[in-house]
């Protein structure tokens, strides 16, 4: 009976031992768990707070960082230009005759300057204003005959045309701003051959030349027409 007595008690005390082992090594995981999850923690936070410091090295290098410069850059041709040609001094030439600022027709100032005349010309005293007028541009006064034939008109007051010496025998033509346009003036004196015109019918009193007829003064065959004008009639 004593014999049992120990031996319980010794089964109790190897129990209350290895209860005293397990609590430990529970402890022991427990601490060890919670110290690895805090490391761990500490390890996401400081790659969170690296990551951090990167971007923002990274935004200043690039703010610092020296702009590449792109030394071969393909050129585009600009339309009917070849960049390959070589301009030389006749092409530079014909490039600036061709454009609006230095004009090749050598009749356009004076166009102009008979449509400023004919739009400010008045009745009174616009005979002397006309002579002057054809005096000071070197004009050839024409009257016409039938069946497109020109001939020179005695005075300006009798002529139906004036003739601006152009290039080589042309000749640009443009009516006589005294003379208004009626049915007999469009039909049987050369204006509807010789110019493309808004007449109807009535009488038109200014002229507007958009384009001079231009005519060939040859002293076989005469006048002739090479290109037809364009002018514009106002009541």
């Amino acid at each position: 009976m004593e014999e049992t007595t120990i031996f319980s008690e010794a089964l109790n005390f190897l129990s209350l031992g290895l209860s005293v082992v397990l609590l430990f090594a529970v402890a022991y995981l427990w601490s060890s768990n919670s110290r690895k999850s805090a490391q761990l923690q500490q390890v996401q936070s400081d790659l969170q707070k690296l990551k951090k410091k990167l971007s923002a090295l990274e935004t200043k290098v690039n703010e610092i960082r020296e702009p590449t410069v792109v030394s071969d850059v393909p050129q585009a041709e600009p339309f009917g230009l070849n960049l390959d040609d070589d301009f030389d001094e006749p092409r530079r030439e014909e490039l600036r005759v061709s454009t609006p600022l230095a004009p090749q027709n050598p009749w356009l100032n004076f166009v102009k300057e008979y449509n400023d005349f004919a739009e400010a010309l008045s009745s009174p005293g616009q005979l002397k204003k006309c002579e002057k007028f054809v005096r000071d541009n070197k004009l050839k006064i024409l009257t016409y005959g039938s069946s497109m034939t020109f001939r020179p008109a005695i005075d300006v007051k009798d002529s139906i045309y004036w003739a601006f010496k152009g290039n080589g025998g042309e000749f640009a033509v443009v009516p006589n701003p005294m003379n208004p346009c009626d049915a007999e003036l469009y039909e049987f004196s050369g204006m509807k051959d010789i110019y493309a015109m808004n007449y109807q019918d009535g009488v038109y009193r200014k002229y507007f030349v958009k384009l001079p007829a231009i005519l060939i003064s040859d002293p076989v065959n005469g006048w002739m027409l090479k290109d037809t004008g364009v002018v514009n009639l106002e009541r």
